[in-house]
């Protein structure tokens, strides 16, 4: 696995920090390969420090024996003999560490009252989110093969629905079928979301009975080496309802017109506005009520995000998803969603389905 340990030094130095202190389960792993939401990884001016206890001490020191000696990476275990607040404090006073970092956005009030009373440093709150903006081959390589299993999964559900399943029975064939392929896990807990259903963006699968004529929409995605995978597509049950096909053919216009757009130097909101004039245009733009997409990569969910306020620009290793969506109340809706890479020339589509409008069952 890799390391990266550099993008850490580096957004320590932009924001005039002596250290670093790493608490959320993405941003340790990005640094030194700690996938846990207990315990820290402290990043200072001479190396990088993994604190945790008994659980993840054997696992993390085999983790991190590959790390360049030059980082000075090592594993200390917090036990009753010398605890976390110790360590950090005994590393800041050799290191000379006055101003410390820490998560802002990831550690919640009561913790920050123990930081506060049991560090000797002076804390200062930051977002390091953004240091994991940019992807490297190793990362897209994950990525990509979490896009090759959740495209593999779909193409295998399609097979699948039928009238009289539940959605929940459509969500638990899904999730076995792609573990089955080597996902370690969902990226997200899985919307399959038919009929009415559908005008909700972030229903989860249920017990509701999926009929004929019913649009359904899935949106799923998985893990591969801590790496997401999101995609949505939504598919039609024995007819295809005229009404539906057109709001259909609106969204796949805008996710269309929006992939096109992108390449180095486009603002993320204009990509956002590419997919939004066109619903707009169609008569729907009140019914597109989310951001058309966002940053894909350890956590679902990351930076930048294609919103109308997000004036990021686009550099090549980003990996984006683009998902517009039309949601109708007491009709249904639909969403279709594909992974992007933003390249040196434009874009690469990482997730391959169809996105013709498929009558199933």
């Amino acid at each position: 696995m890799e390391f990266h340990l550099e993008s850490g030094w580096k957004f320590m130095e932009r924001n005039g920090l002596d250290g670093l202190m790493l608490v959320s389960r993405e941003n340790k792993f990005y640094t030194a390969g700690l996938y846990s939401g207990s315990g820290y990884v402290l990043l200072t001016k001479k190396g990088c420090y993994s604190i945790v206890d008994g659980r993840y001490y054997v696992q993390q020191k085999e983790r991190m024996a590959g790390a360049l000696k030059e980082m000075n990476a090592r594993v200390l275990l917090a036990d009753k003999n010398c605890g976390y607040m110790e360590y950090i404090n005994r590393i800041a006073e050799e290191e000379s560490v006055r101003k410390l970092g820490f998560e802002a956005e990831a550690v919640s009030f009561a913790q920050y009252q123990v930081l506060k009373a049991g560090l000797m440093t002076e804390l200062v709150p930051v977002s390091p989110d953004s240091i994991r903006m940019v992807k490297t081959e190793d990362e897209i390589s994950c990525i990509s093969r979490a896009c090759e299993i959740a495209d593999r999964g779909y193409s295998y559900i399609l097979g699948q629905i039928k009238a009289g399943m539940t959605e929940k029975q459509v969500e638990n064939r899904l999730i076995y079928y792609m573990k089955e392929l080597g996902a370690q896990k969902e990226s997200f807990d899985v919307i399959v979301a038919s009929g009415i259903n559908g005008a909700m963006p972030h229903a989860k699968a249920g017990h509701k009975v999926i009929e004929a004529g019913d649009f359904v929409t899935m949106d799923f995605g998985v893990r591969v080496g801590e790496y997401c995978s999101d995609i949505t597509r939504t598919v039609a049950v024995q007819m295809i309802d005229p009404n539906m096909r057109q709001v259909y053919e609106t969204v796949k216009k805008a996710q269309e017109t929006a992939i096109h757009d992108i390449r180095p130097g486009k603002k993320c909101s204009d990509i956002d506005r590419a997919a939004r004039d066109v619903i707009k245009k169609a008569g729907y733009g009140p019914a597109f009520s989310h951001n058309l997409g966002h940053g894909l990569g350890i956590a679902c969910h990351e930076l930048p995000d294609f919103a109308p306020g997000d004036e990021r620009v686009l550099v090549p290793g980003m990996v984006m998803t683009v998902e517009p969506g039309i949601y109708l109340e007491g009709l249904g809706g639909v969403r279709i969603e594909d992974d992007v890479l933003v390249t040196e020339e434009g874009f690469r589509l990482l997730t391959s389905s169809p996105r013709e409008l498929t009558v199933v069952g």
